[in-house]
């Protein structure tokens, strides 16, 4: 199988892998903060709660394929070139997100998604989702940082 072929999958999995968590933060960030910030608290408690029950269970794969994708683009080219180091931009920025993720937004998807589940009304819900909307456009920036980096790679890897 022809190196460039191989190159190509690897940045197309990378772009359509982060582009899906890429939307989904950018939408949260410009959308569903904003409309949060409106609905009363049952509201946030159940609906919230169930999206990142279910988000959790399926957005890891998607990020893990954008991030190992983008990491074997590297290790097949090096960083000899822009298109490397663009990657290794993307692949940062990535890390990046991943670390607030887990660190600040995954403990509150996990207490929001609990609390759903078993249908208990959380007492402090708008002060945990105010916590978990203090990064999210951290997390779109960083996101868009990696867009920005794999897009460019593809465009100029040829």
């Amino acid at each position: 199988m022809n190196i460039h072929f191989i190159n190509e999958i690897l940045l197309i999995l990378a772009v359509l892998s982060t582009g899906v968590v890429y939307g989904t933060d950018v939408f949260f960030a410009l959308i569903v903060r904003k409309a949060v910030k409106k609905t009363d608290d049952s509201s946030i408690a159940d609906l919230i709660g169930w999206i990142h029950l279910i988000a959790d269970k399926r957005m890891p794969l998607i990020g893990i394929t954008s991030i190992v994708s983008s990491v074997l683009f590297i290790c097949l080219n090096g960083l000899t070139g822009t298109p490397g180091w663009l990657a290794l931009i993307a692949v940062v920025s990535l890390l990046g997100h991943l670390a607030i993720y887990l660190t600040f937004a995954k403990p509150i998807n996990s207490e929001m998604s609990l609390a759903a589940s078993n249908k208990i009304k959380l007492q402090n819900i708008r002060s945990l989702q105010q916590k978990w909307d203090s990064v999210i456009s951290i997390r779109a920036i960083l996101l868009t940082i990696a867009m920005i980096s794999l897009l460019i790679s593809m465009t100029i890897h040829h």
